[in-house]
Order: C-alpha cells, then sequence, then structure tokens
C-alpha cells in the first residue's frame, strides 16, 4: 500500500520486506519444530531410563522364561556379555571425551581464551558422537581463538585442532573401543565409517556396540537356533567343531 501510494516507486523495499518476513517466519518455525522435539526426546529418554532402570531385571527374567531349560544359561551368558559390551563403549566412549575436552579446556586456560569451562562441557557430551563431535567442539575452540586471541593463539589452535583429531579418530578411538568392546581396532576404524555411510550419525554412533555386541553372542544365537530346529540336546544340535570355540569364548 506504501509502495502504491508513491506510484510504486517503494516496490523493492516492499518485496525485500515480504520476502525478509517469511524467511523469517520459517526460520521460528523450524526453531520451534527444533526445540519441540529435543522437549519430546529428553521426556521419553528419561522416562525410559526410569523403566528400564525400575523393571529391566524383571523384564529380563520374564524374557528368559520364554527359552527352553537347557538353553536358558547360555542366553543368560549371551546376555551378560552383551550387557558388559555395552557398558564397555559407554565408559570408552566417556574417557575418550573426558580426556579430549580436558586437552581442550587447558590448551584454552593456557591462551588466556575465553569460555573455556562451558567449551569443556560442550566437548564433553560432544565427544560421545563419534568423529562429528570432536570436529564441532575443536571447531568453537578454534573460533574463539579467531575472535579474541593472537595471530600466535589461532595458529596453536589450528595445529591442535587438526592433531586432535586425526589423533584420536584415528588412533585413540580405535584403541579404547578395541579395549572395552573387544573389538580389533582395525575393525573399529573401518566400521565407523561404514555406519555413517550407511545410517549417518546414528550409524556411527551404534555401530560399535552392535558389532561388539553380535561379536559376544553369535554363537550362542546359532547355539539356541539350532536346539530349536532339531529338538535335541544342546551339545548334540551344534557341529562339534563349534562347541570348542563357544565354550572358550563363555569362559573368558
Amino acid at each position: 500500500s506504501a509502495s502504491e501510494s508513491v506510484d510504486g516507486n517503494l516496490d523493492l523495499a516492499a518485496e525485500a520486506v515480504a520476502t525478509g518476513a517469511t524467511a523469517a517466519v520459517e526460520t521460528i518455525v523450524h526453531l520451534g519444530q527444533t526445540f519441540g522435539a529435543a522437549v519430546v526426546i529428553a521426556v521419553v529418554s528419561t522416562l525410559l531410563t526410569l523403566y528400564f532402570l525400575r523393571d529391566g531385571e524383571r523384564v529380563w527374567d520374564r524374557a528368559l522364561s520364554h527359552f527352553r531349560t537347557d538353553v536358558r544359561d547360555d542366553v543368560q551368558a549371551a546376555g551378560s556379555r552383551a550387557f558388559n559390551v555395552l557398558g564397555g563403549y559407554m565408559i570408552g566412549t566417556g574417557l575418550i571425551s573426558f580426556v579430549g575436552a580436558g586437552s581442550q579446556f587447558v590448551i584454552m586456560v593456557v591462551l588466556g581464551l575465553p569460555l573455556a569451562m562451558p567449551v569443556f562441557v560442550l566437548s564433553f557430551f560432544l565427544g560421545f558422537i563419534p568423529y562429528i563431535g570432536g570436529f564441532i567442539s575443536t571447531l568453537i575452540a578454534f573460533l574463539i581463538a579467531v575472535a579474541v586471541g593472537s595471530t600466535a593463539d589461532i595458529v596453536i589452535m589450528f595445529i591442535w585442532t587438526i592433531a586432535f583429531n586425526l589423533v584420536t579418530g584415528n588412533i585413540v578411538a580405535p584403541l579404547v573401543y578395541g579395549k572395552t568392546v573387544h573389538i580389533h581396532p582395525a575393525i573399529v576404524l573401518v566400521a565407523i565409517p561404514a555406519g555413517s555411510a550407511i545410517a549417518g550419525i546414528l550409524g556411527m554412533f551404534i555401530v560399535v556396540p552392535a558389532l561388539g555386541v553380535v561379536a559376544v553372542s553369535w554363537r550362542t544365537v546359532l547355539r539356541v537356533m539350532s536346539v530349536r530346529k532339531s529338538g535335541t540336546d544342546p551339545e548334540a544340535a551344534v557341529p562339534s567343531e563349534v562347541l570348542p570355540q563357544a565354550e572358550a569364548a563363555d569362559s573368558s
């Protein structure tokens, strides 16, 4: 209306305002959806954690009751090993995150950069996302150095950022996961990019514990399936060359 009142001389400004308003509304809607999704995830995660802590043992006992008596002990042992693998993965990830965030905190304090503690906390939680989390956290520290640091600070943070991501992603993480999840570091090194190619960030996060669970339970799964199929004694249902390996895995 204002543009028409001056014979269309404000058409360009009117179009700019309309375009900006549309973009602003879309941004607000997107932020609202993101915030809503984050709230839902937080609430559901909290409730699931509460239920699993309260009723997890009872649910597991009920699941075991559906198995035959002659294979129930094997399933129990496989479940215990799988639980230990998942716990080891989370402990290993927490250790990598803490060491990475701590080293970043130290270097920011030494260089006199601000926001060292908030970046430490953020880096610790981002460290639970393989590769991507460490890259984001170190990028934040590097941008702080660019914003307020000297040229020497920027150079030091740049070198540290590159070295940290290369060493953590290709050396430290495979070795730690190899010890905690009992998978060879070479397999971990290849599995994480493969998981990313298949399922993105989620695939990167779950591929290592999934492989660990499969590695400690596949023999038991085969044994139980063989018993159900044949309906015979579990020791007789499994080929003789498989039993020594399974027994060795159970004892370890």
